[in-house]
C-alpha cells in the first residue's frame, strides 16, 4: 500500500475479519479510503474443497460486486483488486466501506427481493459462467464435502446418497444463475428496516438458484416473508427433494469448518446432526 500511494501517509487500521480474510480500514493522509480485504492465506488445502487460490476469489468476487451493481443489487463498490504475483505479498481488494446498524434484525422480504435480483443475473465472463456439466459439477462438490465430514457422522453413507443425482440432472437449465452463497446476517447491512448493501461475495458461483435457496433454509430464512419478496409461492415434490440435497452441502460443509477452522463445538454438533437428519430425508425420498 505504500508503494503504492508513493510519498503520502499510509496506514492500515486493524478492524475487523473473517474466516478467510482480513478486513482492515486503510487511511491515507489521514482520510479513510475504504475497506481492505485481504486473504489469511494466498492458497489453503481443505479438506472439503481442495486447495484455495485466494487471490483468484478476490478476482471473482470483485466481478460478482459489479454484475449485481449493474442488476441493482446495493453493494460495496470495488474500488480496486490486486492478485498478488508469486513472492509478492498478499493479494487485496479495497472496496466501499458500508455504515450500517449491527444490531437491527434482517428485514427478510427485502432479502427475498434482494436475492431474486442476485439470481435474475446471468453471468457468462471468463471468471464467472454456467458450469457445462451442473449435475456433475454439484456431485463432485457435494461428494467431496461429504468425504470430509464422514468421519464427524456416525452413519453418513456417502455412497447411498450418491443416488441423487438423477435428481440433479433435470436442473441444468436452471443452473445459470449468479449465486452470493453466503447470505446471513453479518453479510447483509441494514439500517432501519432496509437493507442498504449485501457484502461478502467470495463465495458467488453460478449455478442453480435452489442451491442458495438450500443454503438460505440452513440459515433459517427461508419463511414466508422471505418467499414473499423473492416472489415464489410453493414448492413441487422436487423441489422440496432437491432444498434437502442442496442444503447438504452446506450442513457438511459447517460440520467440517466447525471443527477444522473455527473451533466452534455447538455448530458443529448441530450440523453434524442435520447432516444425518438430511441424509435420512434424501434416502426417504
Amino acid at each position: 500500500m505504500s508503494r503504492g500511494f508513493g510519498d503520502r501517509e499510509v496506514e492500515v487500521q486493524p478492524w475487523t475479519s473473517g474466516v478467510d480474510f482480513w478486513a482492515d480500514l486503510l487511511i491515507v493522509d489521514g482520510r479513510e479510503l475504504g475497506v481492505l480485504r485481504s486473504p489469511r492465506h494466498e492458497l489453503l488445502e481443505t479438506s472439503y474443497e481442495g486447495v484455495v487460490d485466494f487471490g483468484a476469489v478476490l478476482e471473482v468476487e470483485g466481478e460478482a460486486l459489479r454484475l449485481m451493481a449493474v442488476g441493482g443489487v446495493p453493494v460495496p463498490e470495488a474500488l480496486a483488486v490486486h492478485r498478488a504475483a508469486p513472492a509478492d505479498g498478499p493479494s487485496w481488494m479495497l472496496q466501499q466501506r458500508v455504515h450500517d446498524d449491527t444490531s437491527a434484525e434482517v428485514p427478510l422480504r427485502e432479502l427475498g427481493r434482494m436475492t431474486r435480483l442476485i439470481h435474475d443475473i446471468q453471468p457468462t465472463s471468463d471468471l464467472l459462467s454456467p458450469p457445462a456439466a451442473w449435475a456433475d459439477t454439484f456431485w463432485r462438490r457435494l461428494e467431496q464435502r461429504l468425504r470430509a465430514a464422514a468421519p464427524y457422522c456416525d452413519g453418513l453413507d456417502v455412497a447411498v446418497i450418491a443416488g441423487v443425482s438423477g435428481l440433479l440432472e433435470g436442473r441444468a437449465s436452471a443452473a445459470t444463475s449468479l449465486l452470493h452463497m453466503d447470505l446471513r446476517s453479518a453479510n447483509i447491512c441494514v439500517q432501519g428496516t432496509r437493507i442498504v448493501a449485501i457484502i461478502d461475495a467470495a463465495n458467488c458461483v453460478v449455478g442453480d438458484p435452489l442451491l442458495e435457496l438450500g443454503r438460505i433454509r440452513a440459515y433459517g430464512y427461508l419463511d414466508e416473508e422471505f418467499l414473499a419478496g423473492y416472489g415464489r409461492t410453493g414448492w413441487s415434490p422436487a423441489d422440496q427433494a432437491l432444498l434437502d440435497v442442496y442444503e447438504l452441502d452446506t450442513a457438511a460443509l459447517l460440520t467440517v469448518v466447525a471443527r477444522e477452522e473455527i473451533d466452534d463445538p455447538e455448530l458443529h454438533a448441530r450440523q453434524r446432526d442435520r447432516v444425518l437428519q438430511l441424509q435420512d430425508a434424501i434416502v426417504g425420498t
